[in-house]
């Protein structure tokens, strides 16, 4: 009697259980060696990029996307050993192209995300670490960028997963140097001299304050915040609106524009500035309220 046999009847099985049983076994080995490749392998490739003289931003998207395509590389590969567990795969092989053209028409999505996240990477749009707005729609700083999908992080703590073939649009805030633009709007009562005057020292205390925030040349900053005087009339004849601008480096914008709506604040306060704001105005009556 077969040695399978004699297991089977002391365990109390049937000899086809038993084989299932065995298979089983073995499915799962091939899972958990999977799972242990991954992680190897994924601790290897973390381990490489450690420590090398690269930009870390650029790293990182790398590292994300060899372990991305790893992933599915090891799943592809497990899932086919598995399956030659419980049945024959030669035909299933053999009709890899039938197959194929069968899945091709409801995987083209899927193609798609694939495509764009290569040009995504290829093309340099953005990294790991990047702050970006997506479509105008979604803004936040890069988690993870793979062949498939960008998972953007909001400031607020969402997190969003996006589709690499829906993302048509992206404004990197990482990139180059930007312009921090500032506005304020002042009631028509208030002197413009003087409030020219009071803005441009806020500038000049800004350029030295915020010195390793703007781009510098050899004899300075390129663009340091500059007062252009009555840049528009509000349409609501709340007042007269002034602009300052500031050429930063990159991820510096926020800080900037910070930095130099406070100055603004404070200075207009103690210089006795009142900033323009919706007032309402009683003509008598109980019903003439503007």
């Amino acid at each position: 009697m077969p040695n399978v046999n004699w297991y089977a009847l002391w365990l109390g099985l049937k000899p086809r259980m038993l084989i299932f049983l065995e298979k089983l076994f073995w499915a799962a080995l091939i899972a958990l060696a999977a799972l242990v490749a991954l992680n190897l392998a994924t601790s290897l490739i973390r381990r490489f990029f450690k420590g090398r003289k690269r930009d870390p931003h650029k790293e990182k998207t790398l590292e994300t996307l060899l372990t991305s395509a790893l992933r599915y590389l090891v799943y592809a590969v497990a899932v086919m050993l598995i399956l030659e567990q419980f049945v024959d795969i030669t035909p299933i092989i053999a009709g890899a192209g039938v197959l194929g053209l069968a899945v091709g028409f409801g995987a083209q999505s899927l193609v798609k995300d694939l495509i764009t996240g290569f040009f995504i990477i290829f093309e340099d749009q953005f990294h790991v670490g990047d702050f970006v707005e997506i479509n105008g729609q979604v803004s936040g700083t890069v988690e993870e960028l793979g062949l498939r999908l960008t998972t953007i992080r909001e400031w607020s703590g969402k997190k969003f997963y996006i589709a690499n073939s829906e993302i048509k649009t992206v404004r990197n805030y990482n990139r180059e140097e930007m312009r921090a633009i500032v506005t304020a709007t002042f009631p028509f009562e208030e002197d413009p001299r003087k409030i020219r005057e009071v803005l441009e020292e806020v500038c000049r205390e800004a350029a030295f304050e915020l010195a390793d925030e703007l781009i510098q040349g050899p004899d300075g900053p390129v663009e340091p915040p500059h007062v252009h005087g009555v840049t528009d009339i509000d349409k609501s004849d709340k007042g007269g609106q002034f602009t300052i601008t500031a050429l930063t480096k990159p991820g510096s914008l926020w800080v900037v524009e910070k930095t130099l709506r406070e100055k603004v604040w404070q200075a207009c306060r103690d210089n006795g500035i009142r900033l323009a704001y919706p007032a309402r105005v009683y003509l008598g009556g109980r019903n003439n309220e503007f």
